[in-house]
């Protein structure tokens, strides 16, 4: 398994409803939780180059808004290239919302329907609140047999498009799609009826929905869990063998936090790579600041034979060096920590305590920072002795 983690773009070019920092920002902790990448993508415009990096782009529901021609060939390329496209609607489909997602599902056999689905039986206390249960066996669905579907729109299916999960005979429209899968090429395509499947306080506070999430975007990712068993089977396995303690439950717990603490590590270092830009940018002004000030200096010195101390600053050598010298000690810091890390997580491991499966997956995550690390070290020192020998 690879250490790195899986990009998902969120578009907000097209006035979606779904947005990471609002309607969506409870998914994308949950996503980050579960060793992806979750970001907003905002390019005004769908670029191949700006969309080549990430794994799977997110759709959630655009309001009001058209995708070009030219940007619909963009994704078709990107699924057939391997990449995982997710189009979420809402009640009203493309007509009720005046966008035009069907023009890039309709390639994959998928389009949004302008209906809204209601039922009067099977709901989460209103009718535009189905549970839906009717749920075909599919990578898609392990461990998911209900989900809360509110306020979403139907779908229709021809070719190889897959029916995920239907209305039930007593709704309206009854026995309709409202989530359909399709394979191209070497990509994925998911479309879902309703961008509130996974909104914060809507859809995602059901278990069913939670769980659809991550076999959704896992699939759409092309990464497989043919290593991860059922709920099923693991509940006969554990009737079986009698194992299933709270020992167990709280081991679980302790696996979580220790992957978020890893992840933390992977997210820590795209914001120091971030913030590293901005410092880089202030200190060229300040170079640019400090010349034009000596030269300020020496032309008043000589014109007006009045004295004026040039040597506000440090040199360049010296600011250089004295920089250095900070990431040295600061990257030395940051080893010793991730170093604690995997002692850690090596101890529970030869403990008991930790699967084997997700004691490969750390360590392997550990062990590539720290060699990114020292190697960062290695560069920093040779360019202080660089430094130090032309003084």
């Amino acid at each position: 398994m690879s250490g790195r983690r899986r990009l998902i773009y969120f578009d907000t070019t097209q006035n979606e409803r779904g947005r990471l920092d609002t309607t969506y920002s409870e998914l994308g902790s949950f996503l980050r939780d579960h060793d992806f990448d979750v970001e907003p993508y905002t390019e005004f415009m769908i670029l191949a180059k700006k969309i080549e990096e990430a794994d799977v782009i997110v759709f959630g529901c655009p309001n009001s808004s058209k995708l070009r021609p030219a940007e619909i060939d963009v994704l078709k390329s990107f699924v057939q290239k391997g990449g995982g496209l997710m189009l979420l609607s809402l009640s009203g489909g493309d007509r009720g919302l005046m966008n035009n997602m069907s023009q890039v599902s309709k390639e994959y056999g998928i389009t949004f329907e302008n209906t809204a689905i209601k039922d009067e039986r099977n709901n989460a206390g209103l009718p535009t609140m189905p549970l839906i249960t009717d749920i075909e066996p599919h990578v898609l669905t392990e461990d998911v047999t209900e989900m809360l579907y509110p306020s979403g729109c139907s779908l229709s299916t021809s070719g190889k498009a897959v029916v995920i999960a239907k209305t039930s005979d007593m709704a309206e429209p009854s026995s309709e799609p409202i989530i359909a899968a399709a394979e191209h090429g070497k990509g994925r395509v998911l479309c879902i009826g309703s961008y509130e499947i996974f909104r914060i306080g809507g859809g995602l506070k059901h278990d069913g929905n939670r769980t659809f999430a991550l076999n959704a975007f896992r699939w759409l990712a092309g990464e497989t869990r043919l290593a991860r068993p059922s709920r099923v089977a693991a509940a006969q396995e554990s009737a079986q063998e009698g194992t299933e303690t709270v020992t167990s439950a709280m081991s679980e717990e302790v696996e979580k936090t220790l992957r978020r603490l890893v992840n933390a590590v992977f997210d820590l270092q795209k914001d120091i790579a971030k913030a590293t830009e901005k410092i880089d940018t202030v200190e060229k002004n300040i170079e640019m600041l400090r010349d034009q000030f000596q030269d300020f200096a020496e032309k008043t010195q000589k014109q007006l034979g009045i004295i004026i101390p040039s040597k506000q600053f440090q040199t360049a050598e010296e600011k250089e060096s004295s920089e250095i010298e900070s990431d040295i000690k600061s990257l030395e810091k940051e080893i010793r920590s991730v170093r604690q890390l995997r002692d850690h997580v090596e101890d529970r491991h030869s403990s008991g305590a930790m699967k084997r499966d997700v004691y490969d997956e750390q360590v392997e995550k550990l062990d590539i920072r720290i060699e990114s690390l020292q190697k960062r070290i290695e560069e920093k020192k040779k360019s202080l002795e660089e430094i130090n020998g032309e003084e």
